[in-house]
């Protein structure tokens, strides 16, 4: 029973997800703010987690994971194309872009307000660590630098690239400076002291709780789940 749930609602929950971002109009999820998106993603994760807690099988930890996975680069998709940006156009390459390493990062030190800072150095620092921690979840192969290198490295410049030749940005070196080496530095710091392992055990783990327990959080996970869209189907 709790399989068909989850199944059904995470189908339901990325029509939802869809329809508001792109039918709607692009902007309607977050006015400026992409909080509502990671909300709705978090909520669906948890969903999977406790739901992986009933059935209490390594199939199912390592599926969830992959969910994981998948879920996140349907978020990085909307973030990098689509939220407040223009419409997909294909037909010719957009010049405009910054070719200079630094340039772009040191304009920002100097100009830029806190806000316009965090969002720009700071978010491209993290955007792709979720991809880099959850590789590591799914596999210890990827607690190694180099191996991360080969998925992180291409991922960050195919980015840049599609925003530039779509339409929905322009392609800036620094982008990919503070991408890839945001990533570097996090998976160098949780390999490095032993966190990584220790994390992994979360997501595989029975907790030793009782199946009527788990059902409950179970349960509860999916009411928040439903209410939560709900309100961003209905509040407007």
């Amino acid at each position: 029973m709790e399989k068909i749930i989850k199944n059904i609602l995470i189908v339901i929950s990325l029509i939802i997800y869809w329809y508001l971002l792109y039918i709607v109009h692009k902007w309607y999820f977050f006015d400026s703010s992409y909080l509502r998106g990671v909300i709705l993603i978090i909520l669906i994760c948890l969903m999977l987690f406790f739901y992986g807690l009933i059935e209490n099988k390594n199939k199912t930890y390592k599926s969830n994971i992959n969910l994981y996975i998948i879920l996140y680069c349907i978020l990085l998709i909307s973030v990098t194309f689509i939220i407040g940006r223009d419409k997909l156009r294909f037909y010719d390459w957009w010049y405009s872009g910054q070719y200079r390493l630094f340039h772009t990062i040191s304009s920002q030190i100097k100009y830029a307000t806190f806000k316009t800072f965090f969002k720009n150095i700071i978010g491209n620092s993290i955007m792709l660590i979720p991809l880099s921690f959850l590789l590591m979840i799914k596999d210890k192969k990827y607690n190694n630098i180099l191996r991360q290198m080969l998925i992180i490295l291409p991922t960050v410049v195919s980015i840049e690239i599609l925003q530039a030749f779509t339409h929905t940005g322009t392609f800036d070196i620094d982008d990919i400076f503070l991408n890839y080496v945001g990533t570097l530095i996090f998976t160098f710091l949780i390999t490095r002291f032993n966190l990584i392992d220790k994390i992994r055990k979360i997501f595989y783990k029975d907790y030793k709780i009782k199946i009527k327990s788990k059902k409950i959080l179970f349960y509860l996970s999916v009411c928040l789940l439903i209410i939560f869209e709900v309100i961003i189907l209905v509040v407007r």
